[in-house]
């Protein structure tokens, strides 16, 4: 017998080492041991999974990211180690920012899934198309009085009988407008909604809008905002984002601008050189693109045009509102797979109305996982009637009377308030696993809860607020559950967590440390400036390339004062090393004021500008001397006084680039007080047998 357990001993001893020696400790931090698969785990989804997935790499490649990620990964746990004794993991802000994340990363897990996923896949086949609507609203309440419901209904009933008699649609939506805001602005095409995709309007208002056909009017639709008569105008295939270049025209002149720059492009003149007369000034210098642009972004006469253009083809001239348009196609967007889209149809349902539907099933469905009992609607246990006696009547654990009668009209104002004294009944409402709620939380829930809405019966009212509370009790506490019962989201927040307090430690001691040791960096840029040499390219960024110090003139019209006089007069002041301020004085002095109407003729400015990085000067004009273009209705006079030769950049003006590399010696000399602080040491052994 005792052979026998020995045996088992030795075996399960023999197991252990075989385990340990198939995933070895590779990193010791702080006591702290570091085994092969924690490593591996970080380092595949960090680098080795996109590194393996490239063409052609090298088993030399891949040893030597694998080698440079242990090191940084070593003084990774260090930090974090350090930042954990220093406090920094329960930093008020940092506390504050995880919370706001872990709430956003925690709504997805909150809704009932097979609700969720009809409607997930529901806005993805929506979103092979886009549609551009037009609608009429007539405003009502969303909880108004049934006598104001069917009044705005009958409203919309009669707007839509106008529309689909022949009545124009615009006029009707203006003179809805008008109705009820007599000297609100309209625009020609009030009500028009451009083109949007599923989830772009609320949940009522897309059902309706997606079902109808082109240049169908639809019966009225009740949203949050009132009822909707909705006209369909156009229906597009969707593609995904745009890449396009566009040349716009907005002046008097727009047609025949536009026109001549059609003709351009149809010369063989290039989008990007035509596209610098675009009135779009954000633009014309970059050749009139515009990238990664929703349909939502841009005008619908856009859309329209496009959705009918290949890639790489240029339209017609076309007018909008703004004006007259060219646009040239250079990308389109194929949509991303369900799987890809799935992450983000989730965020935005969260925050969507169509997401309480699937909330609300998601509560119901933790109450009967986790045993939350509402009090409300539980009986009291009552002995069984004996044979002939009455039974006694049902009566529950709780009741919400006491609170219901405390509600005045207040409530229907969001000015509602109790008083703690008032409550007596405090007899749980809800009780969870770890948890009761009673009156006070439910006043406190409808204090901070409280809809602005038309009156309503208080006993309807408090149905309604305790339904809301229940289910926010039943999120709440799954929301509680969710790091024990989902180890991916709770790795999740974990890692994020890290990685806020290590930004925070990287703050505190190298990034502001570096900036706020102003003694340190003086001597930091003593010694590496002495370093920087011209003959090093990699060093350019150190020095001043040639410089010119330059007046600018400015003459508003050459009517003020003739070109060549003007060219005379700089000359001279040249020559006498003038300031700014004395050679516009000059100028000033030689307006004709007979044929000057400019209010102010001659403006002036000193500048500093470097070779190669300037518009005001030719290559042939850098030097000494005075040069002047063409500008508007006058001219621009350029007087260069000096030209100075590369030098080596201050403190000051250099400020960013020593400022980098003076981080850069702080940190590493961190780094060597960690090395030491928590003894870091490296199986290097182990990590040259690591193959992936």
């Amino acid at each position: 017998m005792k052979k026998t357990l020995l045996t088992a001993l030795l075996a399960l001893a023999a197991l252990g080492l075989k385990a340990q020696q198939a995933d070895p400790v590779v990193i010791e931090v702080g006591g702290q041991r570091i085994r092969q698969s924690e490593l591996m785990k970080d380092f595949m989804q960090s680098v080795g999974d996109n590194l393996v997935a490239k063409h052609g790499v090298t088993a030399a490649e891949k040893r030597k990211a694998l080698d440079e990620y242990v090191d940084l990964y070593a003084i990774f746990r260090a930090k974090v180690i350090d930042a954990r004794a220093m406090g920094l993991d329960t930093a008020s802000d940092l506390q504050a920012e995880l919370m706001r994340y872990r709430a956003e990363l925690a709504a997805p897990y909150l809704i009932d899934s097979s609700v969720l996923q009809r409607i997930l896949h529901e806005a993805y086949d929506r979103n092979h198309y886009i549609l551009h609507a037009a609608h009429i609203l007539v405003r009502v309440a969303e909880n108004a009085s049934p006598d104001d419901s069917l009044a705005a209904y009958n409203r919309a009933l009669e707007l839509r009988k106008r529309v689909v008699s022949g009545e124009n649609f615009a006029d009707v939506a203006i003179s809805e407008v008008r109705r009820t805001k007599p000297n609100a602005k309209v625009r020609p095409d009030e009500g028009d909604l451009g083109y949007f995709s599923a989830l772009d309007m609320v949940y009522p208002f897309e059902n309706a809008v997606y079902a109808l056909k082109v240049g169908e009017v639809s019966q009225p639709v009740r949203t949050t905002y009132g009822y909707h008569i909705i006209k369909l105008i156009d229906r597009v295939e969707f593609y995904g984002k745009l890449t396009l270049q566009h040349i716009w025209m907005r002046d008097d002149k727009a047609q025949v601008g536009i026109d001549e720059a059609y003709e351009r492009i149809l010369g063989g003149a290039p989008f990007e050189m035509v596209a610098r007369q675009s009135q779009d000034y954000s633009t014309a210098e970059t050749g009139g693109y515009l990238s990664d642009v929703a349909v939502n972004q841009i005008p619908s006469e856009y859309v329209k045009v496009l959705s009918r253009m290949n890639v790489g083809e240029v339209s017609r001239p076309f007018y909008t509102r703004y004006g007259w348009h060219i646009v040239k196609l250079v990308q389109r967007d194929s949509i991303p797979s369900y799987e890809d889209m799935e992450p983000f149809y989730k965020q935005r349902l969260v925050r969507d109305q169509r997401g309480k539907e699937s909330r609300k099933a998601f509560a119901a469905s933790v109450r009967k996982k986790y045993g939350i009992v509402d009090l409300t609607r539980t009986p009291v246990a009552t002995k069984p009637a004996k044979k002939g006696k009455k039974k006694q009547p049902v009566v529950m654990q709780a009741s919400l009377d006491e609170l219901t009668g405390l509600l005045n009209d207040s409530v229907f104002s969001e000015k509602w308030r109790y008083r703690t004294a008032d409550i007596h009944d405090l007899r749980p409402l809800v009780r969870t696993p770890n948890s009761e709620y009673n009156a006070l939380d439910l006043a406190n829930y409808i204090r901070h809860h409280q809809p602005l809405q038309m009156p309503e019966p208080f006993s309807t009212f408090m149905y309604k607020r305790y339904n809301d509370f229940l289910d926010s009790v039943s999120i709440v506490y799954a929301d509680s559950q969710l790091e024990n019962e989902n180890p991916e989201f709770a790795e999740t927040v974990d890692e994020y967590r890290r990685g806020l307090m290590i930004f925070n430690y990287n703050d505190k001691m190298i990034w502001s440390k570096a900036i706020n040791d102003s003694v340190g960096f003086a001597d930091f840029y003593a010694r590496d400036s002495r370093t920087k040499s011209l003959a090093n390219p990699a060093d350019s960024i150190f020095f001043w390339r040639q410089r010119a110090r330059v007046v600018v003139l400015h003459v508003a019209d050459s009517l003020c004062l003739a070109p060549a006089k003007a060219r005379s007069a700089m000359q001279k002041a040249l020559k006498k090393n003038h300031s700014s301020s004395t050679m516009k004085e000059t100028l000033l002095a030689k307006v004709d004021a007979r044929k000057c109407t400019a209010p102010d003729p001659v403006t002036a400015n000193t500048d500093l500008v470097e070779l190669n990085r300037q518009n005001l000067l030719a290559a042939d004009q850098w030097q000494r001397g005075v040069y002047l273009a063409p500008e508007g209705k006058g001219y621009r006079i350029v007087v260069v006084q000096d030209i100075l030769e590369p030098t080596l950049k201050e403190h000051a003006e250099a400020r960013g680039y020593y400022l980098n590399a003076w981080q850069n010696e702080v940190e590493q000399g961190l780094v060597k007080q960690l090395r030491s602080k928590y003894n870091i040491k490296i199986n290097r052994d182990a990590v040259s047998k690591i193959n992936y």
